[in-house]
């Protein structure tokens, strides 16, 4: 029998077989694709899982901290309304003024609560074991902290480099013109008024239809070695306007005047008498400081100057630093309760904002150089997370 023989020959069997063998190498390939896929989405979904939780803490625990200081400058407000030294109609615009300032100090508290909390929620639930098991690496958390801190960090910078500079401007504009209205044209009637730091203090019974024109006028001034008590039937308010001083003429009255710590008293009657009032109050330097553009502030080398700089910078820098600090602060035992963790946090953000607060003492006092300045809390703390961060395995991924 003679054998068939094809041109080229038959390698049909050879054929198959690497066919078969290229077929296993893509199917290999493709299952490793698609289980790098699958670990790509499985640490994306945990990823915004902790992101969530996270953001919707961040803005409990900032919507808390905002009832409690926005109670306490009411209470402050309400204080200075209740002594005359305030008009009532001022306090919203006040409070309103005074959001950036409030922001400020809680918005690096805020993040600070928020990845404590949301961690310590995770190991309580025993939910970080689980992401450990799954492959979770603790780097992984990176990413979820800087889509949490750094939009808060810009929101802090935009804050105190031009929204409070421009607030306390504001703020010392209105309290001028407060302070005008009411001890210049519209003294408040049945009211005391208490100027220039209690040592003068103006009531005022009626004021006239003409709106000018004052009844049965209780005034009161004091210095260091003199206290003088005026009373007058009427009184009128006019104004020098060669020189600006303002005057605040007094009719049919009496001025008892005696010695602040003797009985040597006098009592005189006059039928007019003309009173210059004092200049507007001015604010202490560091309303002022606060007030003044940060662009004037760049180059100064005025240590209050520097003080105040360093100071608007410092919440944004705090933000990321407490950010970092609350990962390793969180970590606990499966059985472990979150309440000595959160303990251990309030007394490091104490520790923290304190010390700050004392550098900015002693720099604006000049007892401390600009630099190390507030820098070196910052940066004591950022090497202290990163080192805590290393330790616990979290940066170079261990589980």
């Amino acid at each position: 029998m003679i054998p068939l023989s094809l041109p080229g020959g038959f390698r049909g069997p050879a054929i198959i077989a690497n066919k078969r063998v290229i077929l296993q190498e893509n199917t290999d390939k493709l299952g490793v694709g698609l289980g790098h896929c699958l670990r790509e989405v499985t640490r994306i979904i945990l990823q915004r899982y902790i992101f969530r939780e996270w953001f919707w803490t961040f803005l409990a625990a900032t919507f808390v901290l905002l009832v409690v200081l926005i109670g306490l400058s009411l209470g402050e407000l309400l204080g200075d309304i209740a002594a005359g030294r305030l008009p009532s109609g001022l306090l919203s615009t006040l409070i309103l003024l005074k959001m950036p300032e409030v922001l400020g100090t809680i918005l690096p508290l805020s993040v600070f609560i928020a990845v404590i909390w949301g961690l310590g929620r995770f190991y309580r639930d025993q939910e970080m074991a689980v992401m450990r098991a799954s492959g979770f690496h603790w780097r992984l958390l990176m990413r979820p902290l800087l889509m949490l801190i750094l939009p808060v960090a810009s929101v802090l910078l935009f804050l105190g480099l031009y929204i409070s500079p421009q607030s306390a401007s504001l703020t010392q504009q209105k309290l001028e013109q407060a302070f005008r209205n009411a001890a210049e044209w519209g003294l408040q009637t049945g009211q005391f008024h208490v100027l220039r730091g209690g040592d003068l203090v103006l009531y005022v019974a009626a004021v006239e239809k003409d709106g000018r024109t004052l009844r049965h006028v209780f005034m009161q001034q004091r210095d260091e070695e003199r206290e003088q008590v005026w009373a007058a039937e009427k009184g009128y308010y006019w104004l020098d306007e060669v020189t600006g001083n303002r005057y605040l003429t007094l009719e049919n009255g009496q001025i008892t005047e005696g010695g602040a710590r003797s009985l040597d008293f006098r009592i005189m009657h006059f039928a007019r008498n003309d009173l210059k009032l004092p200049e507007l109050e001015q604010r202490g330097e560091s309303d002022a400081i606060e007030a003044r553009r940060t662009t004037a502030l760049l180059f100064s080398s005025d240590p209050e100057e520097i003080a105040e700089l360093q100071w608007r910078l410092s919440p944004a820098i705090a933000a990321i630093v407490l950010g970092l600090l609350a990962i390793p602060l969180s970590h606990s035992a499966p059985r472990e309760g979150r309440g000595g963790r959160a303990l251990l946090g309030v007394l490091a953000y104490t520790v923290y904002a304190n010390v700050l607060y004392m550098c900015r003492n002693w720099l604006m006092k000049g007892d401390l150089p600009a630099l190390p300045g507030m820098w070196w809390v910052h940066l004591l703390v950022l090497i202290t997370a990163l080192v805590w961060l290393h330790r616990q395995g979290r940066m170079v991924g261990r589980g």
